[in-house]
């Protein structure tokens, strides 16, 4: 491991912790752990080191990443509580805030994140937020680390829920709306290969337009949309089974389920700090 490079620890290297490492490791060093060190998925030949013993690798971590379940980020936070003095957490469960976490690890920093399956490929969404105390050096680390998974925002921790919801659950959507063009071109007879490229990169592209344009997604839509033409026969019939309607009650029924589920979390983890 390079002596010169700043040291993330990333305790819970499962698909997201993993995926958070293999984007990691060209500019930190990193250590990832996790209970069965075999499944690790040959991230110790990728460079990173890969340990079982959380409390050795936050203690030679300068940055610590949590990657666990919310059920087990306390248990985790005090178990390295002495070895996280003084540094930066970043935490990427779900349901738990900040001011639970700063309970148990006071003299530690801490910051609440969310990302998707998309740091693979180091095309995520990272939302954030932090508490108070980290300073100017401390904050541009993190905006490089958060960058090197693909996008990052700040946002208030009140929204975390709803995006947790609506970004961290929202590739299984698009890969939905995906799925169901796919089989519409296979119905047609487009060859399979053909058709998961076309789907894929008309995703890709018009998502890439709307960012950049700034214009209004229906903007967009009614700019494809011609008289007599293709497209609106089959707006026709996406209107016709109410798909914008579908994809908002996904939203709220997700978001409704991740608030129970954060109460839920919240009430445990309350029960632990007071053990």
């Amino acid at each position: 491991m390079s002596g010169n490079k700043t040291t993330v620890t990333i305790i819970g290297a499962g698909i997201i912790g993993g995926a958070i490492a293999e984007a990691l490791t060209p500019h930190f060093n990193v250590i990832a752990t996790r209970r069965k060190v075999h499944k690790l998925n040959g991230l110790e030949e990728k460079g990173v080191k890969v340990s079982q013993d959380n409390r050795d690798a936050a203690r030679k971590g300068d940055v610590i990443i949590l990657s666990v379940k919310p059920s087990q980020v306390i248990s985790v936070l005090k178990e390295i509580k002495e070895e996280a003095k003084g540094k930066v957490i970043i935490s990427f469960a779900a349901a738990i805030p900040t001011e639970l976490m700063k309970k148990v690890v006071s003299e530690s920093k801490i910051v609440r994140a969310m990302t998707n399956t998309a740091v693979k490929v180091r095309k995520g969404y990272t939302l954030y937020t932090h508490s108070d105390d980290l300073n100017d050096e401390e904050l541009s680390l993190l905006c490089t680390i958060f960058s090197k998974l693909g996008e990052k925002q700040r946002v208030d921790e009140a929204h975390m829920d709803v995006l947790t919801a609506m970004s961290g659950s929202g590739p299984a959507y698009i890969f939905t709306v995906v799925e169901a063009m796919i089989y519409g071109a296979l119905r047609e007879g487009l060859p399979r290969a053909l058709a998961l490229q076309a789907a894929a990169h008309t995703a890709i592209g018009a998502s890439c337009l709307l960012l950049e344009s700034g214009k209004h997604p229906a903007e967009l839509r009614d700019m494809v949309l011609t008289p007599g033409g293709v497209t609106i026969d089959g707006i026709y019939e996406l209107e016709e089974s109410r798909i914008r309607t579908a994809f908002m009650k996904a939203i709220s029924a997700a978001s409704s389920r991740a608030r129970v589920l954060s109460e839920e979390v919240r009430r445990k983890a309350e029960g632990e700090i007071e053990e």
